[in-house]
């Protein structure tokens, strides 16, 4: 699996290689009245991703573990017993299965995706696996299909840059979470050498602006991974 992931030797393949680096799969292409926000953040980047068995095994490739470091993320979120994560864009599961185990039982994941394909996969998965705390939701365009004040934490792993009107999105996300909930955000920095071609990235710092406008702050910052940022944000009070 090791020749699916691009290299700064291999340009070529850098190209597909972003298909392959995320929780999950194209989320939220919705329109909004709210006034114009940047054109960057109105707009997501948009591809399908129907061909389930091409895509779990880039998902589940044991060369992304390497770089994306799953079981130092779950512990750096400080999860505990009982807490309930909505993953955003869930696709075959990468980091929903583990958000499972950490919560435990008493806890609840809800595995968010927009692509039909990719949440039948996740639902066999699920059942399989004997998830009994996961719930699969395929939502419609624009919506999280979540409970005012129901997470703890909303969980976003290169998924945001597929969101159309991000800032108006981020906005209506805030409800869901409970008082002391956080949305979680891991994307690509600039120079990584894999992830979405560059001018479909969000830069950190465009990321903290378009959270400061749909009104958070930023709480926590972790450095750990080599190819992304790691922001953990909170509604301003």
């Amino acid at each position: 699996m090791t020749d699916l992931f691009p290299t700064m030797r291999q340009p070529l393949i850098r190209w597909a290689a972003f298909l392959l680096l995320g929780s999950g799969t194209t989320l939220y292409g919705q329109e909004s009245e709210a006034p114009a926000t940047e054109p960057k953040a109105m707009h997501g980047y948009h591809h399908s991703f129907h061909d389930v068995g091409k895509y779990a095994r880039l998902f589940e490739s044991k060369e992304r573990d390497k770089w994306q470091e799953p079981d130092r993320v779950i512990e750096a979120l400080n999860l505990k017993p009982g807490s309930v994560v909505a993953d955003i864009g869930a696709g075959t599961g990468y980091f929903t299965r583990r958000f499972s185990q950490a919560v435990g039982a008493e806890g609840k994941v809800y595995a968010i995706d927009s692509e039909p394909a990719m949440a039948d996969y996740l639902r066999k998965e699920v059942k399989e696996k004997g998830l009994q705390n996961v719930t699969v939701r395929l939502v419609k365009p624009g919506s999280a299909d979540l409970e005012p004040q129901s997470v703890d934490r909303i969980f976003f792993c290169v998924v945001l840059h597929h969101v159309d009107n991000r800032i108006e999105y981020l906005r209506k996300l805030s409800g869901a979470l409970k008082p002391e909930g956080r949305v979680v955000l891991i994307d690509f920095k600039p120079n990584s050498p894999v992830g979405p071609p560059p001018a479909h990235r969000i830069l950190e710092a465009e990321a903290k602006e378009e959270f400061r406008q749909a009104g958070y702050r930023v709480v926590q910052e972790h450095d750990f991974l080599p190819y992304q940022y790691f922001l953990e944000f909170a509604p301003e009070k």
